[in-house]
């Protein structure tokens, strides 16, 4: 999980007259237009990963989540469209008639079988510090930084049941890019520009087919390979 930094909401949403309606499905032209407008600034900001587990939004779709749910138990309707509650997520690996198995569609899951939402116990990615409290290891898993028994142990591993982050399909992708790394870094172990090169690559931005600058899926996975 990456920390998404406080950025502008697209004016489309700060201008919005009259004040856009706490209904997230009226299907007004305006209301259009802004969901429109915090889809694209939010795919910008995040760099075209899903907010969550970091998968690209460009090969999984994506969709606007609220970190704080607008209804049920333990939402907030009033946050309907506070742009500092919305991230991009992905869709999940998520098919016709089947549950999405990770991210926002598999949050909104998982809170409805659970019966409630604990804010205070989510780690979200709009919280300073939220990328130091994952670990994710060579075989895929992602798991607490912190000690067990300690209070960022158990939000984090709330965040993680939550949000469906160590589903089968995400530990794959993870493993797959783990192990490729670590070949690299062996091979390369003696050649210090190379590995810079590798760095700047696997860090870096990268333009997708729209030209807009993109991280490569799963930053926090290559970063802790590459970077620790």
């Amino acid at each position: 999980m990456r920390h998404l930094a406080p950025h502008p909401a697209p004016t489309e949403l700060t201008n919005a007259n009259p004040p856009l309606p706490l209904d997230w499905k009226n299907s007004s032209v305006q209301v259009r237009q802004a969901k429109r407008a915090i889809r694209d600034k939010l795919y910008r900001h995040q760099f075209g990963l899903c907010g969550f587990c970091e998968g690209s939004l460009g090969e999984l779709g994506r969709h606007i989540e609220h970190v704080e749910p607008k209804g049920g138990i333990g939402g907030n309707p009033a946050r309907t469209f506070d742009h500092s509650n919305l991230i991009a997520s992905c869709q999940g690996e998520q098919k016709t008639g089947k549950s999405a198995d990770s991210c926002g569609h598999f949050k909104n899951e998982y809170i409805g079988k659970h019966g409630a939402f604990i804010l205070a116990d989510f780690v979200s990615p709009r919280e300073a510090g939220c990328d130091a409290k994952f670990k994710y290891l060579s075989d895929g898993r992602v798991l607490p930084s912190a000690d067990q028994g300690t209070d960022d142990y158990r939000r984090a591993d709330y965040t993680i049941k939550v949000a469906g982050l160590d589903c089968n399909r995400l530990k794959h992708r993870r493993r797959q890019i783990a192990e490729r790394l670590l070949r690299q870094i062996d091979r390369f172990q003696n050649e210090p520009h190379v590995l810079q090169q590798l760095l700047n690559h696997y860090l870096g931005t990268h333009s997708d087919s729209n030209g807009e600058q993109v991280l490569l899926s799963f930053y926090s996975t290559r970063k802790q390979r590459l970077a620790p």
